[in-house]
Parts: structure tokens; C-alpha cells; sequence
């Protein structure tokens, strides 16, 4: 359930500092089976054998078997540069630079993101109705602004899945939830 609020960029870096420590705290997902139901969601999902995910780090659940998985089942798979305030795509491979965020992106040409079948993106936090905690930078609401008929699928793990987030009006929402344990569609309001 999103909780609106006057002073919600205050009441999410509270909710993102909770996600941090809970993740810090607690077990990390197994990335075995975290492919094993994101794989699963999306042979139930029509369209093309594309897909978005990204490269994990920090406290993300580790997408590195995943990413693995859906090569190996004939998936292109598209991760997220940064470019300026925007996010730009590359086909996942194995050259890579480090970004002055920290984060490992690739090293190739920037590509046309649709079509997709999915978009699996990372959260700090999601709610059963697909509201998504991200880590502040709105990178991914922008992109998400601009998709139609695109399933967007959170990647996180079962702690995660939170009863409240505080949202404004600019974040995007997710379709469905992927944990180690379960692939869950969102409950619409």
C-alpha cells in the first residue's frame, strides 16, 4: 500500500535507510533460485526473446546466475547505462566499466530498448500492489514513464516485499514480484 505523504522525499530516505539495514542484516537471496522464478515468469509472458535486467552490486539479490540462465535459454539480454539524467541499453557481455556510482556497466553500443518481453528491474523495496522503492535517482521511473504494454518484474528478495512505501506521483509502479520463493503478479487497487 503506498502511503502518500507532504514530506515524502524525507519519509523515503527513511524507508530507503530501513531497506538498507534490512538487507545488510539479513541472508542473502539465493541467485539459483531467484533465476529459477524469474525464468519461470517469463515463459508465461508473450513476445520476444529480449529482456531487460541489470548487474547487480551492493545489496542487490545477485543477478549474475540469472543473467547467465537467460543467455543460455536464447534470451538477448539489455542492461542499463547511464547516460547523463537517462538511462541507455547494451546487450549484456563481458566488457564492462565501472561508472562513478560504483556500478559495473557495459562497454557497448547503446541499443533501441523495445521491443521487450520484460523489463527486470532492481528495488530496495516493493509492495504486493506494485508500488517500488528504488534508490533515489529516478532513472528507471523515467523509462517506465514512457513504456506501454511492457510487464515490469521487481527482482528482489522475500524480505523485501514490504506492506507500505511512501510514493509521489511521478513513481512507476511493477506488474509482478520476483523473490527466490515466488514469481507474484501485483494486486491492483
Amino acid at each position: 500500500m503506498s502511503t502518500p505523504d507532504t514530506d515524502s522525499s524525507a519519509a523515503k530516505a527513511v524507508a530507503r535507510a530501513e531497506a538498507r539495514a534490512r538487507r545488510r542484516s539479513g541472508d542473502r537471496p539465493d541467485p539459483r533460485l531467484l533465476a529459477d522464478r524469474a525464468v519461470e515468469l517469463l515463459e508465461t509472458l508473450p513476445g520476444p526473446l529480449r529482456v531487460t535486467c541489470y548487474a547487480s552490486y551492493g545489496t542487490e539479490p545477485d543477478t549474475g546466475e540469472l543473467r547467465r540462465r537467460l543467455a543460455a535459454a536464447g534470451y538477448e539480454v539489455l542492461l542499463p547505462r547511464v547516460d547523463g539524467e537517462r538511462l541507455e541499453w547494451v546487450a549484456d557481455g563481458p566488457d564492462t566499466s565501472v561508472s562513478s556510482m560504483g556500478i559495473a556497466e557495459p562497454t557497448g553500443a547503446a541499443v533501441e530498448l523495445l521491443p521487450l518481453r520484460a523489463m527486470l528491474i532492481p528495488a530496495l523495496a516493493v509492495t504486493a500492489e506494485g508500488d517500488r522503492l528504488g534508490k533515489g535517482g529516478g532513472y528507471y521511473d523515467r523509462v517506465l514513464a514512457g513504456l506501454r504494454d511492457v510487464p515490469i518484474v521487481a527482482i528482489v528478495g522475500d524480505a523485501d516485499v514490504v506492506d507500505r512505501i511512501p510514493t509521489q506521483a511521478h513513481d512507476m509502479r511493477v506488474h509482478a514480484i520476483v523473490t527466490p520463493t515466488r514469481a507474484t503478479p501485483c494486486v491492483a487497487r
